[in-house]
């Protein structure tokens, strides 16, 4: 039987986002209403998650797998469990930046570009995505 804490989230999905870098250190509290604006999925090895060029509908958190991040030849990253994927062409409304492919099979969080407009209202959770922003950008805008 799955354990569900009082804010009807089950136990592992909160212990999950916990994990996630830009989550860690939130209140239950804060973690449960995140957690009610994501959609989890499930993708098979080499599924497309995005696509260089293409456009830019919602953000990933990996919650298990891995995938490879490809800007145009060039193979410059994989992804890790609790990596955001996607968010840049969502914030800053423009074309995906890289070609992301699973690697292995994938579960997902997935967050709409609405949804991500939400997190961006706690003050806390805004500054950790423009962080993580910067991370995948070199630090530039």
């Amino acid at each position: 039987m799955m354990r569900k804490l009082k804010h009807g989230v089950p136990k592992a999905r909160l212990d999950f986002l916990r994990k996630v870098p830009m989550l860690e250190g939130l209140p239950d509290k804060v973690l449960a209403r995140i957690d009610s604006h994501l959609d989890e999925v499930t993708v098979p090895a080499g599924r497309k998650l995005t696509v260089e060029g293409g456009g830019s509908y919602e953000a990933f958190i990996v919650a298990e797998g891995t995938a490879e991040v490809r800007v145009g030849d060039d193979a410059v990253a994989e992804t890790t469990v609790g990596e955001m994927i996607g968010e840049i062409g969502v914030l800053k409304n423009v074309p995906r930046a890289a070609t992301v492919t699973a690697m292995t099979p994938m579960r997902l969080l997935v967050i709409s570009p609405r949804d991500l407009g939400w997190l961006l209202e706690n003050e806390t959770l805004s500054k950790r995505v423009q962080d993580n922003l910067a991370r995948h950008t070199g630090g530039t805008d």
